[in-house]
């Protein structure tokens, strides 16, 4: 099993599939957010940028993916922006359950973009908060947006991880005669 998850690895498509994946988490975020009034919080910020970095991961993996040096910097950034997105939607989940169980929740954290990349302000309908951490407004199957969020992140870290292991398992040496 391993060793065809290292051969998907290698082709392009997959990396290309979780660019995708990540830009449909990124359209979902911004139809809660323009048709059904769901807005963001600080900590929805920082999550949606850990998903733009996973799509980001996904465009270098296309760029040569037969190259293990690219596949390596490639699973780093999504592993990476995995890590970060969880750790974030594991603080709002928190913070969520401190508000429903009626204390407040605090934004504090957000202190914002570095100057030298102000997301915030080139792209405000997308990276600038407007709601209160912990506060849910808007739920599927009983559950928060932030909960459906982690989980696919754990998913995806799932993935992510057996990509990886893949990546030390050794080719399958070809036959005589075996087209390449």
């Amino acid at each position: 099993m391993l060793r065809n998850i290292k051969y998907l690895s290698s082709q392009r498509w997959p990396w290309l599939l979780l660019a995708v994946v990540a830009a449909f988490f990124e359209g979902s975020a911004l139809y809660l957010q323009h048709r059904l009034q769901v807005e963001p919080c600080n900590e929805c910020i920082y999550i949606r940028l850990a998903v733009a970095l996973m799509g980001v991961a996904g465009l270098i993996g296309t760029l040569a993916p037969r190259w293990q040096a690219v596949r390596l910097v490639a699973l780093a950034a999504w592993g990476g922006a995995l890590g970060w997105g969880l750790y974030r939607a594991t603080l709002l989940l928190d913070l969520e359950r401190i508000v429903r169980e009626g204390g407040q929740g605090s934004c504090a954290r957000f202190k914002g973009f570095p100057n030298w990349m102000p997301l915030d302000q080139w792209l405000p309908e997308m990276f600038e908060p407007r709601a209160m951490c912990g506060d849910v407004s808007w739920t599927f199957l009983g559950q928060s947006v932030t909960f459906w969020i982690w989980v696919s992140m754990w998913v995806l870290a799932l993935v992510a991880g057996l990509v990886l292991l893949a990546q030390f398992q050794r080719s399958r040496p070809r036959l005589v005669g075996e087209p390449a």
